[in-house]
């Protein structure tokens, strides 16, 4: 399989996910340590889900906190009752 066709493929992106078997996983270490360009777009790959990863935390974070103090205000009312 040619470089571009394997970045294309489709296979890092299930490496970034986590969702390759380990043989797999170890294929796609070697293609990476073979041809610089699949390094790269691996590289690129794993920035883009993090920073995607990283941009809803703050919201996420937010809203579990209303809730999660939501919640004990809830108890501490049915506590006081």
């Amino acid at each position: 399989m040619i470089e571009n066709d394997y970045i294309t493929s489709g296979i890092l992106q299930d490496y970034c996910l986590g969702l390759l078997a380990d043989e797999d996983q170890r294929k796609v270490e070697a293609m990476c340590n073979a041809y610089p360009q699949a390094a790269r777009e691996l590289q690129l790959l794993q920035q883009a889900l993090e920073k995607y990863a990283g941009s809803d935390a703050i919201r996420h974070r937010n809203e579990l906190r209303r809730d999660v103090w939501e919640a004990i205000k809830k108890l501490w009312e049915e506590e006081s009752s």
